[in-house]
């Protein structure tokens, strides 16, 4: 049976204007806050943008963040994985030399750290965000003359690049061979390239939520749309690769839903609340 559902958003929660149906998603929240069945956000994104996309809903629903490195409920943050500095040391060398082309950003709660002169993060991509959403996400942002020289007393939280879509396939699996064992590169959609710690991810993060209210993955609804969903619906007892999903995303889930573009997750979760 059901106890717990999660979601991505970019590409399955969200429509194709980046935003959530809220008059069917709180409806949806009503039913299932009746049958206490808890709803989880599992993103690669920042609370910042997500705490915007889920406005006047935060209190009703459980936040698995930057790819399951941050949990927040409530908002109060019960779970936080923070990026160890050799980690973050072995990143700038790798891209030594190409900082600014692979739009390399190294992160925390206030700032996105990035090369002087790199180029502007998903410039030219169709991701679906709102003007203000990717303003204030630019708001965020401190160019450093030398990325390598990052303030000693600011944590990195989130390490991540951004290319044309065209380039992901050959450098996350060229990464992720470099530092096996060490980090892992997923993709993240729309040229987005997330780079974590291995064992971290969107199931990691759930089994935090799951383990204290003695909930198995195996009773987890979870829908997803891109490799960074890879865990999470490996996991998860009943997963659904969106339509607009990748290959491996659909080989590695169990059901499909619709595409985000025709509100798929909220079409399941439905279907699920009718005959159960």
């Amino acid at each position: 049976m059901i106890k717990l559902i999660a979601t991505d958003m970019d590409g399955t929660l969200l429509d194709g204007n980046g935003q959530i149906d809220r008059a069917r998603f709180s409806a949806i929240l009503d039913q299932l806050d009746a049958r206490d069945i808890p709803f989880v956000i599992a993103s690669g994104n920042g609370m910042d943008r997500l705490l915007k996309l889920c406005q006047g809903f935060e209190d009703r629903l459980i936040f698995v963040s930057d790819n399951g490195a941050r949990v927040v409920e409530k908002g109060e943050t019960r779970v936080r994985h923070m990026l160890d500095r050799d980690l973050v040391a072995a990143i700038l060398d790798y891209f030594r030399g190409s900082w600014g082309e692979v739009c390399l950003m190294l992160a925390n709660d206030q700032t996105i750290f990035m090369q002087e002169g790199a180029n502007q993060p998903f410039a030219g991509s169709d991701l679906p965000i709102a003007p203000e959403q990717m303003q204030a996400f630019l708001d965020k942002v401190t160019f450093l003359a030398d990325l390598s020289q990052l303030p000693a007393e600011q944590p990195i939280y989130k390490a991540g690049i951004w290319v044309e879509e065209g380039k992901v396939e050959v450098l996350t699996s060229t990464f992720n061979r470099a530092f096996e064992g060490r980090l892992t590169a997923v993709t993240s959609g729309y040229g987005s390239i997330d780079i974590l710690p291995v064992g971290i991810h969107k199931a990691w993060g759930i089994e935090q939520v799951i383990q204290p209210l003695g909930i198995t993955m195996a009773q987890v609804m979870a829908f997803g749309d891109s490799d960074n969903d890879l865990e999470m619906l490996a996991q998860a007892g009943y997963s659904y690769a969106m339509e607009n999903a990748t290959d491996r995303v659909k080989a590695v889930a169990k059901y499909r839903a619709p595409s985000h573009l025709d509100s798929g997750v909220l079409q399941v979760i439905e279907e699920f609340l009718q005959t159960h």
